[in-house]
């Protein structure tokens, strides 16, 4: 089992300057993007949790504090990015509900 763990903090440690950065939309469609973002929400909490019980593990882990702050500050950003997706679907809509 500590392989596994080494395997998902190696592949953290290589995307984690990805984490707090927007998806990228260029020829996504809405729900499409909302799908991606939601991924990438269960992603970082699993991730988060992983993290939390090795740091508050006997044995210790590869995660630091840091790594720790680090998943939080993208998990709100993310929440942030997929809140303001939804926002401009719903106003996107009620405008063409209005127009038409």
């Amino acid at each position: 089992m500590r392989n596994d763990q080494s395997t998902d903090f190696a592949t953290y440690r290589e995307i984690m300057g990805e984490l707090l950065r927007p998806i990228e939309a260029h020829g996504l469609d809405v729900d499409t993007l909302k799908r991606l973002y939601e991924s990438k929400l269960v992603y970082l909490e699993n991730l988060r949790v992983r993290c939390f019980f090795e740091l508050n593990s006997v044995e210790g882990g590869h995660f630091t504090m840091n790594d720790y702050k680090l998943i939080l500050q993208a998990l709100s950003e993310t929440n942030r990015h997929l809140r303001n997706l939804i926002l401009l679907a719903i106003n996107t809509n009620l405008k063409k509900r209005t127009a038409g």
